[in-house]
């Protein structure tokens, strides 16, 4: 299980960037970055997975 933490998540259009701050820190990606996601994604960045902004990468 711990194997699904270490996906990677990367911008679909590489010429965006998606940044956010909350009380639980902070996420961003820019250009060709890849990132995993933080331990609780907040719910604007799910939507954004969900939405096709961001995607996983393979």
């Amino acid at each position: 299980m711990a194997a699904a933490n270490k996906k990677k998540y990367k911008l679909k259009d590489p010429t965006t960037q998606y940044a956010e701050i909350n009380s639980l820190g902070s996420f961003s990606l820019a250009g060709e970055q890849e990132k995993e996601l933080p331990k609780n994604p907040s719910r604007e960045l799910l939507k954004r997975i969900e939405a096709g902004f961001i995607i996983e990468v393979k």
